[in-house]
């Protein structure tokens, strides 16, 4: 996958182990382990060394720092290897690879744009997937315990009937 993470694109790869997960930024590998998740709070290992992010919701996206450096990141500066459904096509899209944890709703029912819809666990955080618009569920193209993959369709949602 392609970001633009504080105004610099990377080429980000990400594999589950047994022990954690290999990430690769740029070509260069790394091991992610002991990865612990508290309220807007990361801390893990990278190769041994300990780091602590934190994450909130800034103006225009997410706003994380790590290792006394900030960083924005809005899905709008992502390229266009980025899932394109997590907009106002009314396609949800997963936005990494992970496990579905809950699946909120059913088709035919009635969302709010913002409503959660999704539990997607990935690197042993629980992220809520919110409807992207209002409107009908046509479709859930996911359930409990399934395996998912970055940019696949999740949930479809129409225009209210």
């Amino acid at each position: 996958m392609k970001i633009v993470l504080g105004g610099v694109r990377k080429e980000i790869g990400m594999v589950r182990t047994a022990a954690g997960f290999v990430v690769t930024i740029d070509g260069r590998r790394h091991t992610v382990t002991e990865v612990n998740v508290a309220a807007g709070t990361i801390a893990f290992l990278i190769d041994h060394a300990s780091h602590v992010a934190h994450v909130s919701k800034g103006r225009n996206g997410l706003d994380i720092s790590i290792g006394g450096r900030a960083y924005a990141h809005s899905r709008d500066e992502v390229d266009s290897d980025r899932p394109a459904g997590t907009g106002g096509d009314g396609r949800l899209e997963a936005p990494m690879p992970g496990s579905i944890v809950a699946v909120n709703v059913a088709a035919g029912d009635s969302v709010v744009a913002g409503q959660p819809l999704v539990v997607l666990e990935s690197m042993k955080m629980h992220n809520e997937l919110l409807a992207p618009v209002a409107g009908r569920v046509k479709r859930v193209h996911c359930r409990t315990g399934e395996q998912v993959s970055y940019g696949q369709t999740l949930v479809e949602i129409g225009a209210e009937w």
